[in-house]
């Protein structure tokens, strides 16, 4: 009977560890796999979602992000292209020179005074930050590995590549951080 006792509250104890450690897991400790849930903190902890509608909405602010991610890329680029200035060139143009797969663009005008002090640069500077942030953030809700917050990720640059990217010829951008 004392046997039978000890092996009752040690079967006991090792159920209420288990059962810690799963509403432990659950109560919003990250997943390091791909899972269907509506439950989800995404980025900060006052952007929690609880239930499925939480999660379409979600999703589709997240979808609108993505997409317009990929026109905040195309926008700097068409910028940089406007702005841009070719100084080892002898002759002032619009001519485009191609050297593998870097496409050098000069400018109609004169260059400006000081390149590091003009509003042009600020733009971009402003811009280039902005797309950092965003980058990053996308990247982070992809890695709660919830299918669904992925998937919006993914279709949402899918479509604002569809939508911005064929204005300009994609180059190989080296700036890119996260893919």
């Amino acid at each position: 009977m004392d046997h039978h006792g000890g092996h009752e509250m040690a079967t006991t104890a090792s159920n209420s560890t288990e059962s810690s450690m799963m509403n432990h897991h659950s109560s919003g400790h990250m997943m390091m796999y791909f899972h269907f849930s509506e439950k989800a903190v995404i980025l900060f902890k006052g952007w929690s979602v609880e239930n499925a509608g939480g999660m379409v909405a979600s999703c589709i602010g997240i979808f609108i992000l993505a997409a317009l991610y990929e026109g905040l890329k195309v926008s700097r680029e068409i910028l940089k292209r406007k702005y841009s200035y070719v100084v080892s060139v002898d002759m002032p143009g619009s001519k485009t020179y191609s050297n593998g797969q870097t496409v050098i663009t000069e400018s109609r005008g004169k260059p400006p005074r000081s390149r590091l002090c003009n509003w042009h640069h600020f733009l971009q500077t402003y811009l280039h930050m902005l797309q950092v942030t965003i980058s990053y953030f996308l990247m982070l809700i992809f890695m709660t590995y919830n299918v669904w917050l992925c998937l919006a990720v993914v279709l949402g640059a899918g479509l604002g590549y569809f939508v911005f990217g064929w204005k300009i010829n994609k180059v190989i951008d080296i700036y890119e951080h996260c893919h």
